[in-house]
């Protein structure tokens, strides 16, 4: 991604099924990614961005669109959101948010737009979107629920600080081991296990996060789930600083 301004689109360039295609071809490894990254929103960024490629957007302007999409339903969850319906809208905008931080690197491939400052922008603003998200969790449940405000504390810290740690420690070992150039890479080496991988994976997916947030008006529903995902965060935590950390001393 590149910080681009608005440009007239060419005229004729290729169109959306052909885009489609493209990336379809040039997609990510699908080694361990949790299913619903995989099969739910990969595709659906692809779409995005297919049919984006010959307007006026460039990838920052869709990773800025996610952005607003995201923080601003994080905001609303915390100070405006109540134990209405309509509030399982901030889950269904999480996940649009996600779709177009998908949709804005493929943007980029197919616009030959990629850039060190695209990717900087996605990881500030994942990273911070991490923080805020279970900060937002936090005051709205001390808004609507009589849970004492310390156990919340105690339920959103420990949720986030495994979700943080999880997103640094894989963005600096891909960071490392690309330096490295010791990484090997094997798309379609042992598929079983990279499909059992991808389910078990899926519970620190981001996704699974957002479909949480859907019965954020719904306590009895959703306090369990996050509690779940909590855990599952805390558990994949321990075992990625343990494998990490390994992969990383055999290189030196």
């Amino acid at each position: 991604m590149s910080t681009d301004k608005l440009e007239r689109p060419h005229a004729a360039g290729p169109g959306f099924a052909q885009s489609f295609r493209e990336l379809s071809l040039a997609q990510k490894g699908k080694k361990g990614v949790p299913l619903y990254c995989l099969y739910v929103n990969r595709p659906a960024g692809r779409v995005v961005a297919a049919a984006l490629r010959n307007t006026r957007f460039g990838p920052n302007h869709v990773t800025f669109a996610g952005a607003f999409l995201t923080y601003g339903a994080l905001l609303w969850l915390a100070f405006g959101a109540g134990t209405g319906a309509a509030s399982a809208l901030v889950g269904v905008v999480l996940a649009a948010g996600f779709v177009l931080d998908s949709a804005d690197g493929q943007l980029a491939r197919l616009q030959g737009r990629s850039s060190k400052l695209g990717e900087w922008l996605d990881h500030v603003l994942d990273s911070g979107r991490i923080v805020v998200l279970h900060g937002a969790v936090f005051c709205f449940l001390l808004r609507t629920t009589s849970i004492p405000a310390l156990q919340l504390a105690a339920l959103c810290g420990v949720f986030l600080f495994a979700n943080s740690t999880i997103f640094f420690a894989g963005a600096l070992f891909d960071q490392l081991t690309r330096q490295s150039g010791q990484r090997p890479a094997h798309p379609g080496r042992d598929a079983p296990a990279s499909i059992k991988r991808s389910i078990l994976t899926l519970p620190v997916d981001y996704g699974m996060t957002c479909l949480a947030l859907m019965t954020v008006p719904w306590s009895s529903i959703f306090l369990p789930c996050y509690a779940v995902l909590a855990v599952f965060h805390c558990v994949f935590c321990a075992a990625y600083v343990a494998k990490f950390s390994r992969a990383l001393a055999r290189m030196d």
